[in-house]
């Protein structure tokens, strides 16, 4: 069971595991909406007891795990192009961070690394016949 803030700060109420928090709310509707400002989605999600606070703690939640994945996908740039081991297989060489985010949002459309494998095995398979 989860409890939620009331209204009354002395009092809880328990509230279903299948209603998304405010902070979910907010960020799937900032991802629906990337340009929208913070009183447009305040007002979009009025009903749901949004306030301006929680845009803006879901915004910059977004923008950190925004910049961590960024800030990693640089160490494995740096990674690789100060000695990996295995030279890469074709043409460049070294891996750009344009590829690496491209990667990743091939991963994420996939459904994530397992089924990016499974994919990429079939492709290998393909051309090798």
């Amino acid at each position: 069971m989860d409890f939620k803030q009331s209204p009354n700060p002395t009092k809880t109420r328990i509230v279903s595991r299948e209603q998304p928090s405010k902070s979910k709310r907010v960020q799937e509707y900032l991802r629906a909406n990337p340009q929208a400002r913070n009183r447009d989605v305040v007002k979009a999600l009025q009903e749901f007891g949004v306030t301006a606070a929680d845009v803006s703690n879901a915004k910059a939640q977004l923008k950190k795990k925004y910049t961590r994945r960024r800030s990693r996908a640089a160490a494995v740039v740096a990674a690789t192009v100060s000695g990996g081991d295995a030279p890469p297989e074709e043409g460049g060489s070294s891996i750009s961070i344009t590829e690496i985010e491209a990667t990743i949002d091939y991963v994420q459309v996939v459904g994530g690394i397992s089924r990016a494998r499974q994919l990429l095995a079939i492709i290998q398979q393909i051309q090798e016949m």
